[in-house]
């Protein structure tokens, strides 16, 4: 708190909460942060500039989110695609679902398989739907390519 007045700040005491970030098993009560006699709030997951992150650092609720709120603009995209054209539809992917996807990559992309896995499920729904011409190819990585996504 010195250092708080010292600068001349304040410290919004009912905004502020912790994490403990570790793979250990930490027992809540072992651990307290008071400031002036108020006690800091201890939370397991925290959003931080749109990427969530947990006490253990595992992505589960980043990835599930993601995955949660891909899959909607997904459902949206093969509602439209009947009234729209690739280009379109090309444009709704990379706003929507392509964007979201790249955001934070470099934070939560070594997550567990798993996580991982479930996201991938996902993007690819949505190249199927940017796969207008069903009879050339059924195939995920020939849609990527054929898109030039990767």
């Amino acid at each position: 708190m010195d250092w708080l007045t010292a600068n001349k700040l304040s410290l919004n005491i009912s905004k502020t909460k912790y994490m403990l970030i570790t793979n250990k098993h930490v027992s809540r009560e072992s651990f307290v942060v008071n400031v002036n006699s108020n006690r800091i709030e201890k939370t397991l997951t925290f959003k931080y500039l749109g990427v969530i992150v947990d006490e253990k650092l595992t992505w589960k609720e980043h990835c599930k989110q993601l995955c949660c709120t891909t899959s909607k603009n997904v459902g949206a995209m093969y509602k439209v695609k009947h009234y729209v054209n690739n280009q379109a539809l090309r444009t709704l992917y990379y706003s929507l679902t392509n964007s979201r996807a790249q955001y934070g990559i470099i934070a939560w992309g070594r997550a567990a398989s798993c996580h991982i896995q479930r996201i991938s499920v996902v993007l690819n729904r949505a190249m199927r739907c940017l796969n207008l011409n069903k009879l050339l190819t059924n195939k995920i990585t020939a849609i990527y390519k054929m898109q030039k996504i990767i």
